[in-house]
């Protein structure tokens, strides 16, 4: 009775941490741009671009989208789900790590400040996450019952769900590629315990689902037959590009620095349990898969030139796995219980303030561009009214998501020469700002569209303040848009 109740508690945080205002926020810059893209599959005219990521994602969000309409809920609605089953995948981990480690590592996930975050949030990842937790489960169970000379078929089971999680992984977004190798340096060792008429099935399933979702059901076969379009060769040579150009880099500490901000106790058990492994080789298979999982992960990230928080998702699952392997590891029960706390706290204090206080904060590093409440205000007050924006390409997300709906016109070629009627709305950013002839316009105030901060050197002199009263760690920047009114 007590394991279920833990059970349910854990459920339930969960639940409420991400359904909590699920649809208050407004819609960040990638969230407005994955629902744009997401009419493509309504309309049958999708075709796979790895700047936007896989099919997968598309088919996911469209029956919620389908059945409440197309709001910042229904958006958001799969993410939050699958995070609370997300949050339940340690405990299947039981059987490997025993229930009490079980237990915390869940806890950890359920509150986790960016796991949280990024499961209230319109983008792959905790997608990726899920299937990826679910693969490690299943693998582990073939393998165990490979141990164990159990019948064919059971073993079967197992693994050919591990290559279902993996090919529907691999639709969803390319930061498969780079798993799929960092788990077959892995596996590759145990090659031997891998029945080959398995693997050949397994294999087999992995692309007919990987074709079917990548040719909308074989009603495009371009992927199949040219080889610049298989989805792979695409990903591969996109991405390639993006971390030579580094388009969003960031130092090599910069996961490091996210995971200690909201997580130190956590990390620091995590460093212990790694530790604990080394030096006394006191460690079954599930526990080294998960630490090379975590430090593999941890190098990879670090390594390449794409840096944002939501990348920290795969860091962290298998690092509060090992939270409750080192607490575990810790001899006395006053000192096990001490740490839980110290963990439990510094997690859910960072998860309330990010996520529920306020989930537009530009302080929290968690945060990738978060868009201002101006932006929704603006569209509702607007509803019957004629806008023009006039800004660059790109800038306009998620404002063009918000009055999609309304007599909004995007123009990117400059507000010279432009006619106005009298109560038009003239949105301008600030380089158009300049060119306006103001003398027929009421100025109506400041839209602020979203805001950030980046750093490159860590100041721990303001770490007391970010982590007491949230305070930006260098200076906010923000992206505005100024309003007027044609007289």
């Amino acid at each position: 009775m007590r394991k279920k109740l833990s059970v349910i508690i854990i459920a339930l945080v969960a639940f409420s941490v991400r359904f909590y205002n699920l649809g208050g926020p407004p819609l960040f810059f990638d969230e407005s741009i994955h629902a744009t893209i997401l009419k493509s599959l309504f309309s049958g005219s999708y075709r796979y671009n790895p700047a936007y990521h896989g099919p997968l994602l598309y088919y996911l969000l469209y029956i919620p989208v389908q059945v409440l309409g197309e709001t910042e809920f229904s958006l958001r609605l799969m993410p939050a789900l699958i995070g609370i089953f997300v949050a339940l995948i340690p405990l299947a981990y039981r059987r490997f790590i025993g229930f009490n480690t079980a237990i915390l590592s869940s806890i950890l996930v359920a509150i986790s400040p960016i796991i949280v975050n990024y499961s209230r949030f319109c983008r792959a990842d905790i997608f990726q996450l899920f299937l990826t937790a679910l693969f490690t489960y299943f693998i582990f169970r073939y393998l165990e019952s490979d141990a164990k000379l159990t019948e064919t078929r059971f073993d079967r089971k197992h693994i050919v769900m591990a290559f279902i999680c993996l090919a529907l992984f691999a639709t969803l977004k390319e930061t498969f590629y780079p798993f799929i190798a960092i788990f077959l340096l892995f596996f590759v060792f145990d090659i031997k315990r891998f029945r080959i008429g398995d693997l050949l099935l397994s294999i087999a399933v992995f692309f007919l689902i990987y074709a079917s979702l990548y040719t909308n059901f074989f009603t495009y076969t371009a992927p199949l037959t040219n080889f610049s379009e298989f989805p792979a060769v695409k990903a591969v040579s996109y991405w390639k590009y993006q971390h030579d150009i580094a388009r969003i880099a960031g130092p090599w500490y910069y996961y490091l620095e996210l995971i200690l901000l909201y997580d130190f106790p956590a990390f620091v058990l995590a460093i212990f349990a790694v530790a604990l492994m080394i030096k006394k080789r006191e460690r079954s298979e599930f526990e080294s898969f998960i630490a090379f999982w975590f430090i593999a992960s941890l190098i990879f990230f670090s390594y390449m030139q794409e840096k944002v928080p939501w990348l920290a998702v795969h860091i962290l699952f298998p690092m509060y796995i090992l939270t409750g392997i080192g607490i575990n590891k810790i001899n006395s029960r006053k000192l096990r219980i001490a740490a839980a706390i110290a963990c439990i706290a510094f997690s859910a204090y960072g998860m309330i303030a990010a996520n529920i206080l306020n989930p537009v904060n530009p302080a929290e590093p968690a945060l990738y561009l978060p868009t201002q409440y101006d932006v929704k205000e603006f569209a509702e007050k607007t509803k019957n009214d004629t806008i023009y924006v006039f800004t660059n390409i790109g800038e306009y997300w998620p404002l063009a998501w918000y009055l999609k709906d309304h007599r909004a016109y995007f123009i990117t070629t400059g507000v010279e020469g432009h006619r106005f009627r009298h109560g038009d709305y003239i949105v301008v950013n600030q380089t158009n700002e300049w060119y306006l002839d103001k003398k027929n316009f009421e100025y109506a105030g400041t839209m602020v569209v979203r805001c950030w901060t980046f750093w490159t050197q860590p100041d721990f002199t303001k770490i007391p303040e970010f982590l007491v009263w949230r305070k930006a760690l260098t200076d906010v920047s923000c992206m505005n848009f100024s309003v007027y009114i044609a007289k």
